[in-house]
């Protein structure tokens, strides 16, 4: 009996032994699975797809994109809150990320999201209808100021950065403004076009600029010009300070825990994406500006878009229906 008990202890410490002696297995040793919270076909959709099959080159794993749409993009990122903390599970952040924690009940601790890295931000444009009496932004801020009843701006919809963006613009330059929102953002841009509202604020469009485009840009949110719009001055130039900077934005975000190993080679197979010429160009196509970024840089500026937003929407009283 001792001699098996003692045959039997050997055993299982040789065992434990040669589990410890294993090497670990590699990260990631199973497929990435890439949450986006809209549906396929959109700008966000659009710039996971164009770096998932790079990332997943890069990873020597496949990054798989899963739309999880819904509630303005909190059910996916909902998912990712719930999921292993192993770095397996990345989520395609967006502008409503910044904007949700002070809009809806999360269901989840901001927390738990891990800002990996920053891909884009996306330039906000204040257009009126090409026929509209004001050429300049200061212009068009004096005659609000100056009518009883202030000016009217489309968004597509309560809690959109398109609602949000003019938000802040009007409590920046003192300007009265009414909210008329619409189911999206091409029955606002219509509603811009059919003279229906005075000004709207939106992400650029080739189409802007266009010959015989019923549009007219007045101004970009940023201090220097896009390269897209050589003509329209930046906010800055209008006479407006730097603090009217407004971007909508791409990042990527992992379950809080995960792994520093699987951070870093998250962080440099986005970046190995980006980098590739062809999705440079597509991002580009789309009137997206890549940025360069690291993990502190992207947390640091989300914290300030969950700061900002949610202190529009407390002043302005916005809630979602």
């Amino acid at each position: 009996m001792i001699a098996r008990r003692s045959l039997l202890g050997t055993g299982l410490g040789m065992g434990a032994a040669l589990a410890l002696a294993r090497p670990a297995l590699a990260w990631p040793d199973r497929q990435i699975r890439l949450l986006v919270g809209f549906a396929p076909g959109g700008a966000v959709d659009t710039v996971a797809r164009l770096i998932a099959g790079p990332m997943g080159e890069a990873l020597g794993q496949s990054v798989v994109v899963e739309n999880r749409p819904g509630a303005s993009a909190n059910i996916a990122a909902a998912a990712l809150a719930s999921s292993p903390p192993d770095g397996h599970t990345v989520l395609m952040g967006a502008f409503a990320h910044g904007v949700n924690p002070s809009l809806i009940r999360l269901g989840y601790d901001l927390s738990e999201l891990k800002p990996v890295l920053q891909l884009t931000r996306v330039p906000t444009v204040l257009i009126v209808h090409k026929d509209s009496p004001w050429q300049t932004a200061a212009e068009l801020v004096a005659a609000g100021k100056a009518k009883p009843d202030g000016l009217t701006y489309a968004s597509g919809g309560s809690g959109t950065a398109s609602h949000l963006a003019p938000e802040l613009f009007a409590r920046r330059v003192g300007l009265k403004a009414t909210h008329v929102p619409f189911r999206g953002g091409a029955p606002a841009m219509q509603a811009v076009m059919g003279r229906q509202v005075d000004f709207m604020c939106e992400n650029p469009q080739p189409a802007f600029m266009a010959p015989g485009s019923p549009i007219r840009p007045l101004a970009v949110f940023r201090d220097t010009r896009l390269p897209l719009f050589p003509d329209v001055p930046a906010i800055t130039e209008a006479g407006f300070g730097a603090d009217l900077t407004i971007n909508s934005w791409h990042g990527l975000f992992t379950r809080n825990g995960a792994p520093e190993e699987a951070v870093q080679k998250l962080v440099a197979a986005a970046r190995a994406a980006m980098a590739r010429p062809e999705v440079r160009t597509r991002i580009e196509s789309l009137t997206i500006e890549p940025v360069e970024s690291s993990p502190a840089d992207f947390a640091a500026f989300f914290a300030g878009q969950v700061e900002t937003w949610g202190r529009v929407v407390r002043e302005a009283g916005i809630t979602v229906q």
